[in-house]
């Protein structure tokens, strides 16, 4: 137990830890958690229109992810869809209330339908970077996450609008079966950060053990100012939202493609989203995969409508 009661297991060696005045295991050294929740280890959300999956993967303690999805119908429109997905830091305390916290505020304001969709966005963003640094302000491993959300409006009408925003390395996608998918987001990571600097190279620089380390986030101690993209598809395609447990085993977006477009013609979006969650499961699921698909401009059977 640790000093307020509440039973830790080891991160790596899953077994509980006796009476501890640290977060350290004896045996290993590797970080103490609280063991997992079962109503979180696996969530699947399907909307109809846009759905999504979380799951704890197969090495986490517990779901450091999460995802909100909603709908906001218009008159004889499909109105406006937006999800917002989010990943815990792990090397912090509690980053599963950082991620739920985050995501509950910006899907409030990006579906408000109040103002243009970027302004929006950067609006959302903010409001969940305040709502994250207010859980634990004075703490030296506050909750934190990152984020990547999008909405897309009148996403099956013949000009659909997408928007994207994002803090971290968690991404988005545009997947479609011309030949047009390509990754829409920027990591903000020190691996991105020397590749646009021109220090390094790409491989290079993902070699090296700070690659994968953020550099913005939501929480204490960083000016958390969101990428943000916008574009008009002019064909039919997928709008996929990740966390880095999917797009750590394929970061190209023609290798998500040959996953996600299969299983929406054949299911749905809910169909490819499992797809996806399980192709990541079954390369390793050593994180938390949460994944978003929001088919855009496009009937529920893939094709064009």
């Amino acid at each position: 137990m640790n000093p307020d009661g509440m039973l830790l297991v080891c991160r790596t060696c899953r077994e509980p830890a006796g009476s501890v005045t640290d977060r350290f295991c004896e045996e290993c050294g590797t970080e103490l958690v609280a063991p997992h929740d079962p109503l979180t280890d696996r969530v699947e959300i399907d909307l109809g229109t846009l759905a999504g999956v979380s799951d704890r993967g197969h090495h986490h303690a517990r779901n450091e992810d999460a995802m909100t999805l909603g709908r906001r119908p218009a008159n004889g429109s499909a109105g406006q869809v937006a999800a917002v997905v989010c990943d815990g830091v792990s090397t912090v305390r509690r980053p599963e209330l950082a991620s739920g916290t985050a995501t509950a505020v910006a899907l409030d304001i990006l579906l408000d339908g109040a103002g243009a969709a970027r302004d929006r966005m950067v609006a959302a963003v903010a409001a969940a970077a305040t709502a994250v640094t207010a859980l634990a302000p004075r703490s030296p491993d506050a909750p934190s996450c990152t984020l990547v959300a999008a909405t897309v409006a009148d996403p099956d009408g013949a000009a659909p609008a997408v928007t994207v925003g994002w803090v971290g390395d968690s991404r988005a996608y545009w997947l479609d079966a011309a030949g047009g998918s390509a990754l829409l987001t920027t990591d903000h990571s020190w691996a991105q950060d020397m590749v646009t600097a021109g220090v390094v190279d790409a491989a290079t620089a993902l070699r090296d053990p700070r690659a994968h380390a953020i550099t913005r986030w939501l929480g204490p101690d960083c000016d958390a100012e969101p990428g943000v993209v916008t574009l008009e598809p002019a064909g039919p395609g997928v709008l996929l939202l990740c966390s880095d447990g999917l797009w750590n085993y394929a970061p190209a977006a023609a290798e998500l493609a040959a996953v996600a477009l299969p299983a929406l013609a054949r299911g749905g979006p809910q169909a490819a989203a499992a797809a996806l969650t399980t192709f990541a499961l079954d390369a390793g699921g050593r994180d938390n995969v949460t994944v978003v698909c929001i088919p855009v401009h496009t009937t529920l059977d893939g094709s064009d409508p």
